[in-house]
């Protein structure tokens, strides 16, 4: 039952009564209730192991980057290594000095002056047997010889280094008798 209450000629309804409010009907517990929720949870979890897996992917890819990176590094100083050899060999060879010279100290790694943690090492050197003087003048490939180097860059991050060895042959000839020319490398 529900009063009227009437004022001024406004009527307007009031609380139900007590007896109206507990005949009302309660809501019942139907059996599909819960049917939501076994859709909801697979879904759930569901994107929540893809979430993971993606952020488990861009760690790898950016942990296999920066190894990638250093690794290139270390190959970049094992480069200028072997620019420094070339440089050493046009400039201060001497043959009366082989088979190693003091500009070309094998085995020492020699450190890289502007990029901090990179250096390289010369591992080895095969002089050739000097060509005969005059070589450069002739075009002939007689008056050419072939020196091995084999070089190691080191790049070193914390208490880890990353190393990249590379060998190259470069073509050299004699200008004069204690000297030689690299003419090209390999």
């Amino acid at each position: 039952m529900v009063r009227i209450k009437e004022v001024a000629g406004d009527t307007s309804m009031t609380y139900p009564t007590p007896i109206a409010r507990r005949r009302r009907p309660q809501v019942g517990v139907t059996v599909e209730s819960g049917f939501v929720l076994i859709l909801v949870l697979p879904v759930a979890m569901l994107l929540l192991m893809t979430a993971l897996s993606l952020v488990s992917r861009s760690n790898s890819a950016a942990i296999a980057s920066a190894q990638e990176s250093r690794a290139q590094a270390a190959r970049m100083a094992a480069e200028y290594g072997f620019n420094q050899l070339m440089a050493k060999v046009n400039n201060e060879y001497d043959s009366s000095n082989v088979p190693v010279t003091p500009a070309l100290v094998i085995g020492n790694q020699i450190d890289i002056d502007d990029s901090p943690g990179a250096s390289y090492t010369i591992l080895s050197l095969e002089l050739p047997d000097p060509p005969a003087t005059n070589s450069c003048a002739l075009e002939s490939e007689d008056n050419y010889r072939d020196l091995h180097a084999t070089i190691e860059g080191k790049l070193t991050v914390g208490s880890k280094d990353y190393k990249q060895k590379i060998i190259r042959t470069i073509r050299v000839c004699a200008p004069a008798a204690d000297k030689l020319r690299a003419r090209g490398f390999s």
